[in-house]
């Protein structure tokens, strides 16, 4: 039985680009046929018989959800004995930010209110040299800032939100995420604050380079600079905003999406930046750009658009442009995903939206025997949908051995570790 979508419903998706509303109206309702048409009766998950899994929510009441977040950080501390999480009751509007011990305890850091549950608070375990092992992004006084937590729980704030921190630990991006909440609801943050507006002007608003020493910040790159560069018919009249900052590894670049909504649809730019002088360059820039990952200093992983090849996963030089195309025919068959690589950089790890019977799919990519192994697949229930939906978002292990998700196949947002090891040595 074929659950995948066709390349001819694909294609369909994209001429539907150009009319949002009808998309989203028709896309909804050939989901749902497609799941009465296909769905497995009586089916949770499936894992891959060397893969073992983890449930961290295991013998939590029904309604405690617990989830980790984006697929740009990892919940593991560097020596892997704390594991950060979220946990959320339903219909409360704070999170409680958990770390787990190896011990088997666990200690609440902190509560906030700026979160989402894509991304959670952007909770992440810092750099050297920084205020805190921990930060995360909270409300207060009215404002958006960051909450930096130290090895001994104690805490510090800093009038600044934070999306990435730079690898030295010296500074940190952020950007808008009041302009996230009106534009990309599921990123943002709902919540009225006086610091940040979801209507900034596009001269004020963009990239914040935000200094840990001295907690200045300059605003680096704005919206209305992103328009002035090699402009195109469809910006005219559409409403514009940033997104999925990352640094490189060693921090030497960082990376963007330029994305606005226009009347004929979404368009996405993929930006590359020298974190010392900027130096804007577009990677990509053939209408849709999705997610991303760096390999190394000179190289991105990203499911995009290009004329070349249409929608794959492309391994990107962003010294000079060239492109690849990573695992064709293999790894793209199911469509857009989540991807980042293993700490050796041999594995790529990604996921999949829903098929046709509502099952998310893991997938292990061996770059040197060009071979997908499916880890896992897992139910997406339908009340855990668009703003509220539950991505797999897959994270590594600092040690390359196990793989955090996220996942509703039980009916509660749930927080996974699967050991993948026994694959990885073979």
């Amino acid at each position: 039985m074929k659950t995948n979508y066709s390349k001819t419903e694909r294609y369909l998706g994209k001429i539907l680009d150009t009319s949002p509303k009808l998309r989203s109206l028709l896309k909804n309702s050939y989901l749902k046929l497609n799941y009465y048409l296909y769905r497995e009766k009586g089916f949770e998950f499936y894992i891959h018989p060397q893969v073992t899994l983890e449930d961290m929510n295991q013998g939590k009441i029904s309604n405690n959800h617990e989830f980790f977040g984006y697929y740009d950080k990892s919940p593991w501390s560097k020596d892997m004995t704390r594991l950060l999480v979220h946990r959320w009751q339903n219909n409360e509007s704070k999170i409680s930010i958990i770390s787990y011990h190896s011990n088997g305890s666990e200690k609440v850091i902190g509560t906030t209110q700026a979160w989402n549950f894509q991304q959670g608070a952007m909770t992440q375990w810092t750099p050297d040299n920084t205020p805190g092992v921990v930060v995360f992004n909270d409300i207060d006084k009215e404002n958006i800032v960051s909450v930096w937590v130290d090895a001994q729980g104690n805490s510090v704030k800093m009038p600044w939100s934070v999306q990435v921190v730079h690898p030295q630990g010296n500074k940190a991006l952020s950007l808008n995420y009041r302009r996230l909440a009106r534009l990309r609801p599921d990123y943002g943050y709902k919540m009225d604050v006086k610091n940040f507006s979801p209507d900034q002007p596009l001269d004020k608003d963009g990239i914040w380079e935000i200094n840990l020493n001295s907690e200045n910040a300059e605003l680096i790159i704005s919206l209305s600079e992103l328009i002035n560069i090699q402009p195109r018919p469809e910006m005219e009249g559409a409403e514009h905003k940033v997104n999925h900052i990352l640094y490189s590894p060693l921090g030497t670049r960082f990376v963007f999406m330029h994305r606005w909504l226009s009347k004929v649809g979404k368009f996405s730019r993929l930006y590359v930046a020298n974190s010392h002088d900027i130096s804007l360059k577009i990677l990509l820039d053939d209408r849709m750009v999705s997610h991303y990952s760096w390999e190394d200093e000179d190289h991105l992983l990203a499911w995009a658009r290009h004329s070349s090849e249409g929608d794959r996963y492309y391994r990107i030089n962003v010294t000079n442009g060239n492109l690849e195309v990573i695992g064709k025919d293999i790894l793209d068959v199911l469509g857009d995903g989540h991807p980042s690589f293993s700490p050796d950089r041999r594995w790529i790890i990604t996921d999949t939206y829903p098929d046709r019977r509502r099952q998310r799919h893991l997938l292990l990519f061996d770059r040197q025997n060009e071979k997908v192994i499916s880890l896992g697949r897992f139910l997406a229930p339908w009340k855990f949908n668009g703003e509220e939906r539950t991505d797999l978002h897959p994270r590594w292990s600092p040690d390359g051995t196990k793989i955090s998700i996220d996942s509703s196949h039980q009916g509660v947002r749930g927080h996974y570790i699967l050991d993948i090891s026994k694959i990885i040595q073979e």
